[in-house]
């Protein structure tokens, strides 16, 4: 039985770059986003565009974990995925919870609502995401006895190597300096998502985000309500976040 990292994120967080240092490991079998079928596809919770999900990929939840585990018997895996996307689920899943190493990531707000407007602008207040992200985390600190590791994508952005060092060392495996960098190409794991994934795909490594907006939180309907319910769980995550300091 192999090890199986979560890696719990929200959307627009820079969580595909640091999917990307994993792929390049090459010893990890990396699934992205398994669980997006399950809320977009099979249970239709909102309709989000930029979707290309492959009909062959599982997309009930039973199904989508049968395959996780089933990975897991034959080689470490290492899988990105929205916290909201199983969520009513695997809060009720202690055993599936147990089974992984539990990790996320988060990003300030701001940034993360202004570029998912971007994206999607009739995103949904789940959608944002940190709520759920939040009760996860909790849950799976509940489950496990253990507080998970959590990075912040700022120190991400700011010290690739020491934070990626710092989260390799803290859920026991070797930090890979090599997999930081990697040339530009075409991810077919991604093309399910692929319009949403463009900077990532076209990236050689982790870097400082320089993303603009011509518009702020007060410009489109419901960007600063969004923003100041999710606030507080950002808030309450970020003391644990861990650093390369």
């Amino acid at each position: 039985m192999e090890k199986i990292i979560a890696f719990w994120v929200h959307p627009r967080s820079i969580s595909t770059a640091f999917e990307r240092v994993f792929m390049e490991r090459g010893d990890y079998k990396v699934l992205h986003e398994p669980f997006s079928p399950l809320y977009y596809v099979y249970e239709k919770r909102v309709d989000c565009p930029g979707q290309h999900i492959d009909p062959s990929v599982p997309h009930s939840y039973p199904d989508i974990k049968q395959w996780i585990l089933e990975e897991g018997e034959k080689a470490p895996v290492f899988f990105k995925d929205m916290a909201y996307h199983p969520f009513d689920h695997i809060i009720k899943d202690d055993i599936f919870l147990k089974r992984m190493t539990n990790t996320f990531l988060i990003r300030e707000p701001e940034k993360t609502i202004l570029s998912h407007a971007v994206m999607n602008p009739d995103v949904s207040l789940d959608e944002i995401g940190y709520e759920l992200e939040y009760k996860l985390f909790e849950k799976a600190a509940e489950s496990t006895g253990k507080i998970p590791v959590l990075i912040d994508a700022d120190d991400l952005e700011e010290d690739p190597e020491g934070v990626t060092k710092a989260y390799c060392k803290a859920v026991g495996i070797p930090f890979i300096k090599e997999a930081l960098s990697w040339d530009v190409r075409n991810v077919p794991e991604w093309d399910s998502w692929k319009e949403w994934h463009v900077d990532a795909a076209e990236s050689s490594g982790i870097q400082k985000n320089m993303e603009t907006f011509d518009f702020g939180l007060d410009d489109k309907p419901n960007l600063r309500d969004y923003y100041e319910y999710h606030l507080p769980f950002y808030e309450k995550l970020y003391p644990y976040r861990i650093t390369g300091g």
